[in-house]
């Protein structure tokens, strides 16, 4: 484990005092009113370039948040960074392991310039899912990025959840979950709830792939039914929609959890 963490830490306590890793600390839950773990798109925050005012205003939407005494973790995906860098390399001869780890140093780019716009966050991108409990016990927002070749961002996200026991929201470019995609089929249905089984059914259909472009890729989906995490997927452009998703109140997209309503309840 990178030791860096804690020494931060322990500096920043006692400058003088030798560091002494608190392994218990950093295993332990802290008290909270409530931990969301929140995946942020690579293309909510850069087109070509990046989204310097939208970024500014997420910053303050998830400082908000924690102001009313939500925790928050972040995970921050590669976008169109990461999809060019990989069409390049694949036209060059990468293979898919070197694709990957373009991909994940495109994410740890952008989750370090999210880190830069927020007044409370660790200031490095954190590579170790096991870090993320000590760095909100100290009341800092912990920001990660790509970990492993053949992961995504989202599933990061959803491991994240899992080990804090938090909801999951999927900030994306679409407003939910859809049968279909429907920026390319105009008779695509949206769905306000899915069942775990549901979801996984409809992300079958799309292939594995580094640089992929899904809602939610398959290992994510199936981490998130194994620890039943109630997941939201919504438009990560509309930052009011996303605040009343994180508050629990009525929002604009889908809900996954473990029943799924009969469409007569929908």
């Amino acid at each position: 484990m990178d030791q860096g963490i804690f020494e931060m830490f322990a500096q920043e306590n006692n400058p003088s005092t030798p560091v002494t890793p608190a392994y218990s600390s950093a295993y332990s839950i802290p008290v909270v009113e409530k931990i969301v773990v929140i995946s942020i798109g690579g293309s909510i925050i850069l087109d070509e370039k990046p989204k310097t005012n939208f970024i500014a205003k997420l910053a303050q939407t998830i400082t908000e948040l924690n102001q009313e005494g939500f925790k928050t973790c972040l995970v921050v995906g590669g976008g169109s960074t990461a999809r060019s860098y990989i069409a390049s390399a694949k036209s060059l001869g990468a293979n898919n392991f070197v694709l990957d780890e373009l991909g994940i140093s495109a994410s740890r780019l952008n989750a370090q310039l999210l880190i830069s716009s927020l007044e409370n966050a660790f200031p490095k991108v954190l590579t170790e899912i096991s870090q993320i409990k000590l760095v909100l016990e100290k009341g800092k927002i912990p920001v990660l990025a790509g970990l492993l070749p053949g992961l995504t961002t989202d599933c990061i996200a959803a491991l994240c959840a899992e080990f804090l026991q938090a909801d999951f929201i999927n900030m994306t470019n679409v407003d939910g979950v859809y049968s279909a995609n429907p920026k390319e089929d105009a008779r695509a249905r949206k769905f306000p709830e899915l069942s775990y089984e549901k979801l996984l059914s409809l992300m079958r259909i799309a292939d594995i792939k580094p640089g992929q472009n899904l809602v939610l890729d398959i290992p994510a989906c199936l981490i998130l039914k194994r620890s039943k995490i109630k997941t939201m997927v919504l438009d990560g452009t509309d930052l009011e929609n996303f605040k009343n998703a994180v508050r629990g109140l009525d929002f604009e997209g889908t809900i996954i959890r473990e029943t799924e309503k009969s469409e007569e309840e929908i």
